[in-house]
C-alpha cells in the first residue's frame, strides 16, 4: 500500500471539486483530488450539458412543428443516432482534459475507489491518502425502485447513450428528469408515458405552472399518469410490462427509473471517518463543515444542503475552499436561487411559492396570468404558457417568480438578480429592455401591480 500526504484531498471530480481544487491550489495548498469513474463529474459528463444537446434538437423540432401551415411546410424529424454523434463529440476528450486541467495547476490526480480507513485518511486504490482536510464532492446517483423487477428498469445515464431510440417508453417518477427526457423522447418519435406516484409531479415548483406544463407536456404525445406509482416491472418478450398500483398494465420497450437522485456516500462506509450523514446526504454546519469530523467539508449533491443544482456546487466549492484557507468566515446563501426544468416550454423558478410566502406569515399579492396572447408567444406557436410573480405587500419587493414559456430558463435570471439585491417592482419598471425579447415581458407581468 502506497502512503501519501497532502493538505486537502477532493474525493470527487465534479463541477464543485474543480472550482474548489482550484481555488485551495490558488491559495498555495497542496491539493489531490480522487476519482472512481471519468474525471468530469455528473454535470459535464452524464446530467446537464450532454442533456443540453437533446433538449436543444427537442426545441427546434418542437417550434417548428408549432408553426406547421403558418411559415413551416412540414416539421424536422429527429436522426437520432446523428444527435448522438453530436452529443458525443462535445464529449469526447472532456475526462483527459480534466486530468490535464489539474495537473497543469499543479493538482494531484488520483484514480479509484475512495473510502475512509480513518479520520484523517482515505484509501484510494493501492493509496492510502493523509490529509490535513478532507472535502467530499462524490456528488449523487440515479435512486432505484423499491419494487419487484426494479433490476430490469435503466437510468438517465442510460437514455443519455441509447444508440437508437425505442419504441415505447415509460418513465417511472415525475420529477425534472423524466419530464425533460419525455419531451426528448416524444419529440423524436417515441411513444412514451410517465407513471407518477402522487396527484403533483415537480412539487418543488409553483403548483399552476406545473399545471400548465403537465397540459403542455400532454399536447405533446406524452401519456401523464398520476397517482399510480409503479409496482412490478416484468420482462415480456423482447420488451417489458410496468403494472401501476391501479392495476393497469403499461407496455414498454424500455424503462427508466427516474424518481430522483440520491446522494454518493460509498465514501462512508465503514464509518471510520466518522462523518454524520443521512439519506439527505453529508451533513454539514453552516459552513458546509462537518460537525462530527471538523476536517472534513461537504459541497455539491452529497452534501445535506437544499439544492442539487451545478450552479449550487460551483458556489459551495469555492466557499468550502475560502472555509479552509481562512477558517471558516463564509456561508453559502440559498437565497434566490433559480432553477428550470428543460422541457418544451421551459418551467422556471425562483424565490418563494404562494405556499412558502404563506407558511413565513408574509403579506404579499400575486400577479399572474398567461401570455399565449402575447406577441412573442404566437409568434412561435406556443399554446401553454404562464406566469406567476409574488410582490411584498408594503415594499413591492419581488418575492418569488415562477415562469412556463420559452426562454423562461433565461428570463428566470433576470428575477434571480432581482432577489439577490432586494429589488422591487419599480425597479424592474425603470429598466428598458431590448425589444421585442423575452426578458422585456418582463414589463407585462409586472404592470399595475399598484392597483
Amino acid at each position: 500500500m502506497n502512503e501519501l500526504r497532502t493538505d486537502v484531498l477532493i474525493v470527487g471530480s465534479g463541477t464543485s471539486a474543480h472550482y474548489c481544487a482550484h481555488e485551495l491550489r490558488a491559495a498555495g495548498r497542496r491539493v489531490h483530488v480522487a476519482e472512481e469513474r471519468e474525471f468530469g463529474g455528473t454535470c459535464a459528463l452524464r446530467g446537464c450539458q450532454p442533456k443540453k444537446y437533446l433538449v436543444a434538437n427537442t426545441e427546434a423540432i418542437a417550434m417548428a412543428g408549432h408553426l406547421v401551415g403558418r411559415g413551416i411546410e412540414s416539421a424536422p424529424r429527429c436522426d437520432w443516432p446523428a444527435l448522438q454523434a453530436l452529443k458525443n463529440e462535445f464529449l469526447d476528450g472532456i475526462p483527459e482534459g480534466t486530468v490535464r486541467g489539474f495537473e497543469e495547476a499543479g493538482i494531484g490526480v488520483l484514480s479509484g475507489r475512495a473510502r475512509f480507513v480513518a479520520e484523517d485518511c482515505v484509501e484510494v486504490g493501492d493509496t492510502r491518502v493523509h490529509a490535513g482536510h478532507i472535502v467530499l464532492a462524490t456528488g449523487s446517483a440515479p435512486r432505484r425502485a423499491e419494487i419487484p423487477g426494479a433490476e430490469l428498469a435503466r437510468t438517465s445515464d442510460d437514455f443519455l447513450n441509447l444508440p437508437t431510440l425505442p419504441r415505447r417508453i415509460v418513465f417511472i417518477g415525475g420529477g425534472y428528469i423524466s419530464f425533460e427526457f419525455a419531451h426528448v423522447a416524444a419529440r423524436a418519435g417515441a411513444a412514451v408515458t410517465i407513471l407518477h406516484r402522487t396527484e403533483r409531479p415537480l412539487k418543488a415548483f409553483d403548483p399552476d405552472m406545473v399545471d400548465l406544463l403537465v397540459a403542455a407536456t400532454r399536447h405533446a404525445g406524452v401519456e401523464v399518469v398520476l397517482n399510480e406509482p409503479a409496482s412490478a416491472i416484468e420482462p415480456q418478450g423482447a420488451g417489458y410490462v410496468v403494472t401501476g398500483a391501479s392495476g393497469r398494465r403499461y407496455e414498454a420497450d424500455l424503462v427508466i427509473e427516474a424518481s430522483g437522485r440520491a446522494p454518493n456516500l460509498s465514501v462512508l462506509e465503514g464509518d471510520l471517518g466518522r462523518v454524520a450523514a443521512s439519506d439527505r446526504g453529508v451533513t454539514v454546519n453552516e459552513f458546509l463543515q462537518s460537525p462530527t469530523n471538523p476536517r472534513v467539508y461537504a459541497i455539491g449533491d452529497v452534501a445535506a444542503t437544499p439544492f442539487q443544482l451545478a450552479s449550487v456546487a460551483d458556489k459551495e466549492g469555492m466557499i468550502a475552499a475560502e472555509n479552509i484557507v481562512r477558517g471558516n468566515v463564509r456561508r453559502p446563501e440559498y437565497d434566490g436561487v433559480a432553477s428550470a426544468v428543460f422541457t418544451v416550454p421551459n418551467l422556471a423558478t425562483v424565490g418563494l411559492t404562494e405556499d412558502e410566502a404563506r407558511r413565513r406569515g408574509l403579506k404579499f399579492h400575486v400577479h399572474r396570468g398567461t401570455t399565449e396572447t402575447w406577441a412573442s408567444s404566437i409568434r412561435i406557436g406556443e399554446k401553454h404558457a404562464g406566469y406567476k410573480i409574488l410582490f411584498e405587500d408594503e415594499t413591492h419587493r419581488i418575492l418569488g417568480a415562477h415562469l412556463l414559456r420559452h426562454n423562461a430558463s433565461e428570463v428566470i435570471n433576470v428575477f434571480a438578480l432581482a432577489l439577490r439585491f432586494g429589488m422591487t417592482a419599480h425597479d424592474l419598471e425603470t429598466v428598458v429592455w431590448a425589444y421585442p425579447t423575452y426578458t422585456s415581458d418582463i414589463k407585462r407581468m409586472i404592470r399595475h401591480i399598484y392597483e
